[in-house]
C-alpha cells in the first residue's frame, strides 16, 4: 500500500486524542489558584496556532511561559498520553507497524514524550521530527530554539531536509500540516478529523479522514 508513498503524520490530536500541552497544564496547574484561567489561555493559544491565526513559535513561547515544567512532569504526561492513542490508530496498530518503514512523525510536540509512545508502533526515534526540551538539572527551562520545529513554518523546513523520494502524504488536523502541502513539500494533504474538526483547515483540504481506516482508503486511491 505504501511502497511508493511516505506518510508524514502529525501527533497531537491526530496520532493521539489530545494536545500534549493541555494535558501538561492539567498536571502542572493542578493546585494553582489561577489554574482555570491559565489552562484556558494555553488552550486558546493552541487553537489560534492550529488555524494559522498566530505563528507556532509565538504560541509555543507563550504557552511554555505559563508552565513550570520538570522531568517528572514529562514522565507523568507520557504515561497518561500513552493511554490516549486515537481509537482508529490503536485498532490498526499491526497495520501501522507493517507500514512503519514509510512513516514519519512530524510534530510541533516534544520528542521526549513522542518517542516512547510511537516506538510501540515500530516507528524509531530517527523518524520523529519534533521539538526538544532544554533541561537545567531536573527543570525544563525552554525549548531548543535552533530546532527546525520550533521555527516559524518549521514543518516545511524540516520536511525539506528529509531525503524522501516517495510521494509524500501529510496527515494532520492543523494549519501547519496544510502549510506543508501548500508550500509543495508534500504531494497530498489529508485533514484528520477523528478527534477535532478545525473548520478553517477542513475548508482548505481536498481530502478529509475521520479515522486511520479512511486514511488507508484515500491512500489506496491516490
Amino acid at each position: 500500500m505504501t511502497n511508493n508513498k511516505s506518510l508524514l503524520i502529525d501527533f497531537d490530536s491526530t496520532f493521539i486524542k489530545v494536545e500534549t500541552l493541555d494535558i501538561l497544564a492539567d498536571i502542572v496547574l493542578k493546585d494553582d489558584p489561577d489554574s482555570i484561567n491559565k489552562k484556558k489561555l494555553i488552550s486558546d493559544l493552541t487553537k489560534l496556532a492550529m488555524v494559522g491565526e498566530i505563528n507556532f513559535q509565538t504560541a509555543m513561547k507563550k504557552r511554555l511561559a505559563i508552565l513550570t515544567l520538570n522531568r517528572d512532569n514529562i514522565s507523568k504526561v507520557t504515561i497518561i498520553i500513552s493511554e490516549l492513542i486515537s481509537d482508529s490508530f490503536k485498532k490498526n496498530k499491526e497495520l501501522i507497524k507493517s507500514m512503519s518503514d514509510n512513516i514519519w512523525i512530524i510534530s510541533g510536540g516534544f520528542k521526549d514524550i513522542i518517542e516512547p509512545i510511537i516506538l510501540e508502533y515500530n516507528i524509531p526515534s530517527s523518524r520523529v521530527i519534533a521539538n526538544s526540551f532544554v533541561y537545567e538539572g531536573n527543570k525544563i527551562i525552554g525549548c531548543d530554539e535552533k530546532n527546525d520545529l520550533f521555527k516559524n513554518k518549521g514543518k516545511i523546513i524540516a520536511i525539506n531536509k528529509l531525503a524522501i523520494t516517495n510521494k509524500k502524504i501529510i496527515i494532520g488536523d492543523g494549519y501547519t500540516d496544510y502549510e506543508v502541502f501548500a508550500h509543495r513539500k508534500a504531494d497530498y494533504f489529508i485533514c484528520y478529523t477523528e478527534n477535532i474538526v478545525r473548520n478553517k483547515v477542513v475548508k482548505l483540504a481536498e481530502y478529509q479522514a475521520n479515522s486511520f481506516d479512511e486514511v488507508v482508503e484515500i491512500i489506496n486511491n491516490l
